[in-house]
């Protein structure tokens, strides 16, 4: 059996594999900022998406986010019951829907990128912008490598079905 950790690939999807799973499990709990009202994570991000990018519609907040129209759609509608935001018609044009942040929505707003500012201070000191540059690039390789995947597993599947 080969040792992975001579693989520096490996190495990394394995630390990745659990960086992702913790991160998933934060995301699995909903949060009270103290409303009495519970946001689950994708309410937050949706959220801090609208507060961060007030001009885009449904559909550019859906891709920046990397979920559909309809999930995207769907959370604002209980964002508007709960009262966070309210969705508008973007002035001359009938047909963009853009999502304003309430009072409320604003608070969460606020307290989300100050949750942040915590979680991120113990990071910012240790990556310079030749650092950042570096590791953006290797996430977007990261990530065209996981849009590749289905068609990669599907190839294996056939190949390994030959032999």
């Amino acid at each position: 059996m080969p040792d992975d950790r001579a693989d520096p690939a490996t190495e990394i999807l394995d630390r990745l594999t659990r960086i992702l799973n913790k991160a998933a499990a934060i995301e699995r709990r909903p949060v009270d900022i103290g409303h009495g009202v519970l946001l689950y994570p994708s309410e937050v991000h949706l959220i801090d998406a609208a507060g961060r990018h007030p001009e885009e519609g449904v559909s550019d907040l859906a891709a920046r986010l990397g979920v559909t129209k309809g999930a995207v759609s769907q959370t604002a509608k209980k964002l508007e019951g709960k009262g966070y935001l309210e969705r508008v018609r973007r002035e001359g044009d009938g047909k963009a829907v853009l999502l304003r942040l309430t009072e409320r929505g604003r608070e969460a707003f606020a307290w989300h990128r100050a949750y942040h500012a915590a979680v991120n201070r113990g990071i910012a000191g240790e990556i310079g912008r030749d650092d950042a540059d570096r590791l953006m690039a290797l996430l977007a390789r990261m990530e065209e490598m996981l849009d590749d995947c289905p068609a990669v597993q599907a190839e294996t599947i056939r190949r390994f079905r030959m032999d």
